[in-house]
């Protein structure tokens, strides 16, 4: 990914400490507050140094942000679980340290942004059963 040294290293730093926000914060609003800076830094990089693999990783998180978002809602608005795996949250924030460390060694992103699209994927009602049959593991 072509990107200057000191926007690599902006980037890298922002996402890991919105992953550290998120792994450190007890509340699942907040978790998804931290996890929505992401999108956003990614955003603000790509219109100062454009290149399309930073436009893949925003739209992966954008839509994984959209998606377990919603779920989230869902469970507040009407007062019911959620229905989010356990382990997930724990899962997106490796996941996010993965993806920071990738970007600073200037390594390809894509494997760690099919986990992440697992992990937003499992909290709609097809991902939710395909993970409690075993198939989609997160």
């Amino acid at each position: 990914m072509k990107l200057s040294q000191n926007m690599r290293e902006a980037l890298v730093k922002e996402i890991r400490f919105a992953a550290n926000k998120m792994k450190n914060s007890p509340k699942i609003t907040d978790k998804m507050y931290f996890f929505s800076a992401v999108y956003g830094m990614l955003q603000r990089v790509f219109n100062f140094e454009y290149d399309p693999e930073l436009v893949f990783i925003h739209q992966v998180i954008h839509q994984a942000f959209d998606t377990i978002n919603n779920r989230v809602n869902m469970g507040i608005q009407r007062d019911v679980p959620s229905t989010i795996p356990d382990d997930l949250f724990a899962k997106l924030e490796a996941c996010l340290f993965e993806l920071a460390d990738k970007i600073e060694s200037n390594k390809k992103s894509y494997e760690i942004l099919e986990k992440i699209a697992n992990i937003g994927y499992v909290t709609i009602g097809n991902g939710l059963y395909l993970n409690i049959k075993g198939d989609l593991k997160i």
